[in-house]
């Protein structure tokens, strides 16, 4: 069987090494340092294996986890479509899960994929409105710090900060963002901040994910 194997990160410090530890010697691989907001087809990888796939030169696509698909349901169902339209499955690794079975469509794992697809996009929004209600609060209260309008800062060198990579280390060791705020004296936003650049996409591989943690994090910068 022709394999290939997608892989993502959302951004250019994060690392693919999790998601190449499953690769095989025979797999080609396909690897995005993109948002998973970014639909598929626009993806420099991605729009190269979705032409690969029209020419009939894979029989299955395998990712480790669902979001790597993507963040938006809508884009996720639509990939899985034109995919499944030239008859190659895709395996969801860690979820077990093969779209096509005898090159048919599996009525099950499709309303699983709806399911984990619907709870990957409301768990983006999820975070994104905690984000700017950190921030709307924080602005209310006279304590927001934030860059200057039209600045920007070079990602590798904000990573490289002492109290960055502080919060990488504990949140890394599992310590809540609660913690982490009454530990280092730090921010709800520079805490959710490493963990979206530098961690968020590896950690969501191994766990599922969990709307409701993001929705007591809001409570927390809102009342904390």
């Amino acid at each position: 069987m022709r394999i290939a194997y997608y892989i993502r990160v959302s951004t250019v410090e994060q690392n693919l090494a999790r998601q190449e530890e499953k690769v095989e010697s025979e797999w080609s691989v396909f690897a995005d340092k993109i948002s998973g907001t970014v639909p598929f087809e626009l993806r420099p990888q991605g729009k190269k294996l979705l032409e690969a796939v029209s020419a009939g030169i894979f029989d299955e696509i395998k990712v480790l986890h669902l979001s790597r698909l993507g963040r938006n349901t809508e884009n996720i169902l639509a990939t899985i479509k034109t995919i499944h339209r030239t008859g190659v499955s895709i395996h969801l690794i860690n979820q077990g899960i093969h779209t096509l079975v005898n090159g048919k469509e599996n009525i099950t794992s499709k309303l699983l994929i709806t399911i984990l697809s619907g709870i990957a996009t409301a768990d983006y929004e999820t975070r994104r409105e905690a984000t700017l209600a950190g921030i709307a609060i924080a602005k209310q209260r006279g304590v927001y710090r934030g860059r200057s309008k039209g600045s920007t800062e070079d990602i590798s060198k904000w990573s490289q900060k002492p109290k960055v990579q502080k919060v990488k280390t504990l949140l890394e060791s599992g310590v809540s963002v609660r913690k982490i705020r009454q530990t280092l004296g730090v921010s709800f936003n520079l805490c959710y901040k490493v963990k979206r650049l530098l961690l968020d996409d590896d950690n969501d591989i191994d766990n599922s994910t969990n709307v409701y943690d993001n929705l007591g994090n809001l409570v927390d910068v809102a009342f904390g």
